[in-house]
């Protein structure tokens, strides 16, 4: 999304807010402001995260697209594209220090970069494309060990680092 956009958003969301501040119980507006509170906190946690990410891999010498930050709910599960020579990698970043990974997670990240790549077929048929999945959560279920034994799908455990960020 651009930077309008995001704009517009967040006046709308502004609006959206005032109305039921003034309009709804005292209870209900204190759960609305809680929930969008949440809700704006684990949106930019994820941006970070995906900063993060991005930066790694530039530093690594890949070009960057964030997909995730760039085109919101719109990036259909991709959340990074890192370039360099032959070799694309699509990356899903999940910031989640204190949720596990399932195997269902893999799952739909997979499915997704099927439906990307075969939506983009002419722009991926000659290169080396990986599928990545970051994570800053360090436990992991055997479901999830079992599915990257059987499936062509890369998997990274990166600490949320805010500081570095700043």
């Amino acid at each position: 999304m651009g930077e309008n956009n995001m704009e517009i958003m967040f006046i709308a969301l502004v609006i959206i807010v005032a109305i039921f501040v003034f309009y709804k119980p005292r209870r209900e507006r204190s759960k609305l402001r809680n929930y969008m509170s949440n809700t704006y906190r684990n949106k930019q946690k994820g941006d970070e995260y995906e900063l993060q990410i991005g930066r790694l891999y530039q530093q690594q010498g890949y070009k960057v697209y964030f997909k995730g930050i760039n085109e919101g709910k719109r990036d259909n599960g991709v959340d990074l594209i890192a370039y360099k020579g032959n070799e694309v990698a699509l990356i899903q970043c999940k910031n989640w220090e204190n949720t596990q990974v399932k195997q269902e997670h893999l799952r739909i990240f997979l499915g997704d970069c099927t439906a990307y790549l075969e939506k983009n077929r002419k722009i991926f048929a000659k290169k080396n494309v990986s599928r990545v999945f970051v994570t800053s959560c360090k436990n992991i279920d055997y479901g999830v060990k079992k599915f990257l034994e059987e499936n062509s799908v890369g998997y990274r455990v990166i600490p949320y680092d805010k500081v570095s960020l700043h």
